[in-house]
C-alpha cells in the first residue's frame, strides 16, 4: 500500500512538473473549498519552493477547481501570493464558483474552455457543517419583509423568520457581499485591467476612473441574484466575454496546454474521489536553465 501511495505521489508531481514546462511558470493546483486555512497552506507551498530552489519564479499559474467558500480566506491568500509573484494566471479546467470566482478575478489572465464556468459571487458560510449561500438568505428575508409590511406573512413564514433567520447572520452576509465587490474593484484595475490602455471599439484612452467603473459594473452584475437565479448557476466563457465584456483566454487554442490540463485535472479528481480527500493543494517549480546548471 505504501508503494502504491508513493507511486501516485510521484506521478502527481511528474504531471505538475510537466505543466510547468508548458506554461513556463510555477504551478499550484488548488482543489476544494476556500476555507480559513487556505492562505497558510498556500504560504507553506510557496515557501517550500523558495527553500528548495532559493527563489520562486516571477509567474505563478494556478489550476483552480472549487465550489467556493470564504471571501476573507481568498483575500488573505491573494495577499500571500502577490508577495511572492509579479504575475498570476488562473486556469479553470471545470469550475470556480462564488469565492472561487473572486479568486480567479484577482489574476492577470484567466484561461477557460467551452466547458469551464465561473459563478455569481455569492459568499458562502459554513452552517451546521454545510456550506450555504449568503445571498439566498438575504433575498428570502427581503421577500418575507416585504410581505410582512403588506400584512401578508403566513404563520409558517413567520415561524421561519423567528427560527431560521438570524439578523446577525444577515448582517454578516451583507458585509461579505460588499467585501466581494470591494475586492473586485481593487483587484481588477490593479491586475487584469493593468494593460487596458485603449477602448477596443473607439480607441479612446482608458483612465483609472474608467477601470474602476468597469470593475464596479462587473462586480455588481456578478452579485445580481435575479440575473443568475441560483448560487450554483454556471457562467460560461462566452457569457463572461459577451455580457460582462471580460477578456478570457481560450484554453483550447493551445493544444498542448489543453491536453496537459485535461490530463492532470482528471488525475486529481480521481485521486480525491478514491482517497476521499475534500481538499488538495500541490505546487511545482519551473526549473529554468540556470536552475538545472545545464550548459547551452
Amino acid at each position: 500500500m505504501a508503494e502504491v501511495k508513493d507511486f501516485v505521489e510521484r506521478m502527481f508531481q511528474f504531471q505538475l512538473d510537466q505543466l510547468t514546462l508548458t506554461t513556463k511558470s510555477d504551478i499550484m493546483a488548488i482543489y476544494g473549498p476556500m476555507h480559513n486555512d487556505l492562505s497558510e497552506i498556500v504560504r507553506d507551498g510557496i515557501e517550500s519552493i523558495v527553500q528548495e530552489f532559493g527563489h520562486s519564479n516571477d509567474t505563478l499559474t494556478i489550476l483552480l477547481h472549487t465550489g467556493g467558500g470564504l471571501v476573507d480566506a481568498v483575500e488573505r491568500t491573494v495577499r500571500v501570493i502577490r508577495h511572492h509573484y509579479d504575475f498570476v494566471d488562473f486556469i479553470i479546467p471545470d469550475q470556480a464558483m462564488s469565492a472561487g470566482t473572486v479568486f480567479a478575478l484577482s489574476g492577470d489572465n484567466i484561461y477557460m474552455d467551452y466547458h469551464s464556468q465561473l459563478g455569481p459571487i455569492d459568499p458562502q458560510f459554513l452552517v451546521d457543517g454545510k456550506w450555504v449561500p449568503g445571498l439566498g438568505y438575504l433575498e428570502k428575508f427581503k421577500e418575507l419583509n416585504k410581505k410582512s409590511r403588506k400584512g401578508k406573512l403566513t404563520p409558517l413564514e413567520y415561524a421561519l423568520v423567528l427560527n431560521k433567520i438570524d439578523i446577525a447572520d444577515l448582517h454578516h452576509y451583507e458585509q461579505a457581499r460588499e467585501h466581494s465587490v470591494e475586492l473586485l474593484e481593487k483587484w481588477l484595475p490593479a491586475f487584469k485591467f493593468k494593460n487596458w490602455d485603449k477602448k477596443q471599439s473607439t480607441g479612446e484612452p482608458v483612465t483609472e476612473k474608467m477601470k474602476q467603473e468597469r470593475a464596479n459594473e462587473i462586480a455588481l452584475k456578478l452579485n445580481d441574484t435575479k440575473r443568475w437565479h441560483a448560487h450554483s448557476r454556471g457562467i460560461s466563457m462566452e457569457v463572461l466575454q459577451d455580457e460582462l465584456d471580460l477578456v478570457i483566454c481560450d484554453l483550447s487554442e493551445d493544444k498542448k496546454l489543453y491536453e496537459d490540463v485535461k490530463q492532470i485535472h482528471s488525475f486529481i479528481v480521481d485521486l480525491m474521489e478514491t482517497s476521499k480527500m475534500f481538499f488538495c493543494l500541490r505546487v511545482a517549480h519551473y526549473k529554468k536553465l540556470e536552475d538545472t546548471n545545464e550548459e547551452t
